[in-house]
């Protein structure tokens, strides 16, 4: 494997290196650098959305408890009780959550996140980290 790896020459190498650290680049230097990383498929056949995710909380706008590993989301633009169809472009993985909460706030609306997904949602369609999906 050594040799291998020393026979490929350091262009391949250069590039695994660069593929592996931009991916988690955007989520490492926080809100200040996501459109520079994060960027629109146009492989939604409704509308795209930057997403985010979120993992504490103790009661939701509804007035329920928050449930980290529930299929539920923030918005602003969609009204509570709304049942939306989310679909990760970059995988195809889709599931159905209920805007149960208010939200995203401060920096992340500010640099245009729309959906605040619960972790188990965002988990289950292979989110890694801020990332547009398509909200149908």
């Amino acid at each position: 494997m050594k040799r291998l790896a020393m026979g490929l020459g350091f262009g391949l190498a250069a590039g695994v290196a660069i593929m592996l650290a931009t991916a988690p680049m955007a989520q490492a230097a926080g809100w200040g650098s996501v459109h520079r990383y994060v960027k629109k498929t146009g492989n939604c056949s409704g509308q795209e959305v930057l997403a985010s995710y979120y993992h504490t909380g103790k009661r939701t706008a509804t007035g329920e408890r928050f449930d980290a590993n529930g299929n539920t989301a923030a918005a602003r633009t969609w009204a509570l009780g709304t049942s939306l169809t989310v679909t990760n472009p970059h995988n195809g993985r889709s599931l159905n959550v209920r805007v149960n909460d208010t939200g995203p706030w401060g920096l992340s609306y500010r640099m245009g996140a729309r959906l605040d997904l619960a972790r188990g949602a965002a988990r289950r369609l292979g989110m890694r980290g801020t990332q547009y999906v398509c909200v149908g």
